[in-house]
């Protein structure tokens, strides 16, 4: 039974290699990762008690399949090549847009083909360097997705030690992390990997390789940055201090280039968005409440009180929707990792908690963005976050031009499954007094 989910799994990916521009012929590619999500689950069921070096045979195979397909949903891959040549070049990509002729000079052609060209760099120094490494293969971006797709192995690696076979041979087989990135080549496997090594380290009480891994982690993507409030308090004073100061360190280093590794960091957090529902609902409910114009005729009285002091001109941008939305899902993600730090105590579990509520609060929802939280859902067998990870892939859809009907009917079906799965964990979770499902022993 295993090699035949092994050959109808490669049968699949070796489909999706095939398949001419995905984003033309999204129905077929939905439909093969509906099969591969299929063949996942089934293999989590089937392959619990299969040898782990089977699993790992699995992982590479599939990954190495898709390393030869460009990608065609996204343009990351574009932007990680554009930041080597301009690193390359002796220049910070954190310090100019491609748009700016200073870099654009460097390849006209290449910098007119870039997605967001007005925007600096928003990669930290971790992936920057990863970025310099893979172009060294050519500028395919075939070695660079190697790079990632090994990555990736490693993850399954870490989840055959930590979380069982079952677990690992779910992700492996799982084809979001397959197809995004030894597909799409997304960045994202290279800091999951590093967070789980770190989470690792901790749970073998190696402090000092923990905090270097988690700061590698938070400067490859600052997504497990969410996890620090619950992992300081947690996990000793000696993990936090060696972490912050390996972050300092790399930052410091990134800061000699000449730019802040801030870059274009601003703009992401200010106009990003897609494929969330809690951003629209809140941006809604602040523009029917009309809270930027009562909030600024308030600054307007206290303005006059302070006798019109030359600061106050600094503020009047950020009366608009979108900030006041933005700035109302921080609060309560701020607050919500307050809550996780203090009340969950295990290191694992508080930190799925963390990325979890991240992800969900942020107005950006990538399909890629999930691969954070996959591998402990993936070990908890947690259905609420699993379903999302396999539906996720239909937000592709709303690339497409279409109506209001259509995009709520994508969300609908991404989202209704996955908060009706998410309460009742919620609602079993409390009757036990646990916060979070623990893993599955397989």
């Amino acid at each position: 039974m295993k090699w035949l989910l092994l050959v109808s799994a490669e049968i699949v990916y070796l489909a999706v290699l095939f398949l001419p521009d995905a984003r033309a012929r999204l129905p077929a590619y939905l439909a093969l990762v509906a099969v591969a999500s299929l063949l996942a689950i089934a293999a989590a069921a089937i392959l619990s008690g299969a040898r782990p070096a089977f699993v790992l045979v699995a992982a590479i195979l599939f990954r190495a399949t898709l390393l030869p397909r460009a990608p065609d949903l996204s343009d990351d891959m574009k932007r990680y090549l554009w930041d080597a040549r301009v690193a390359a070049a002796g220049i910070s990509p954190w310090a100019y847009a491609p748009q700016d002729r200073r870099v654009a000079r460097l390849s006209p052609a290449e910098s007119a083909r870039l997605p967001h060209r007005d925007v600096k760099s928003v990669y930290p120094p971790v992936a920057e360097a990863a970025f310099r490494v893979g172009s060294l293969g050519g500028r395919s971006g075939v070695a660079l997705k190697t790079l990632f797709a090994a990555a990736d192995v490693a993850v399954v690696w870490l989840l055959l030690r930590g979380g069982g076979v079952g677990a690992a041979a779910l992700y492996a087989f799982h084809p979001l992390p397959v197809l995004e990135i030894a597909g799409q080549g997304h960045l994202d496997s290279v800091g999951v990997a590093l967070l789980l090594a770190s989470l690792a380290f901790l749970s073998g009480g190696r402090a000092v390789r923990a905090g270097i891994a988690f700061a590698f982690s938070v400067l490859t993507k600052y997504v497990s940055i969410a996890a620090a409030p619950a992992l300081f308090l947690r996990s000793g004073r000696r993990f936090a201090a060696v972490a912050l100061l390996a972050a300092s360190t790399l930052w410091l280093a990134a800061l000699r280039t000449g730019a802040s590794p801030v870059g274009g960091l601003p703009d992401y957090a200010s106009r990003w968005q897609f494929n969330s529902v809690l951003y629209p609902a809140v941006a809604y409910a602040v523009s029917a409440r009309e809270l930027p114009a009562r909030a600024k005729a308030a600054f307007l009285e206290v303005k006059a009180r302070l006798g019109h002091p030359a600061w106050t001109q600094s503020i009047f941008p950020y009366f608009y929707d979108a900030f006041f939305a933005r700035a109302i899902l921080g609060f309560l993600l701020a607050a919500s990792l307050v809550g996780i730090a203090l009340r969950v105590r295990d290191p694992r579990t508080a930190t799925f908690a963390s990325l979890a509520v991240l992800l969900l609060l942020s107005p950006t929802l990538h399909p890629w963005y999930l691969l954070w939280i996959l591998p402990f859902a993936a070990e908890r067998r947690e259905p609420a976050f699993l379903y999302l990870s396999f539906a996720a892939p239909l937000s592709y859809l709303l690339l497409k031009d279409g109506d209001g009907a259509s995009r709520a009917v994508v969300l609908a079906a991404e989202y209704a499954p996955f908060a009706g799965l998410l309460l009742a964990t919620l609602f079993r979770v409390r009757t036990r007094g646990s916060v979070v499902p623990q893993p599955v022993a397989s």
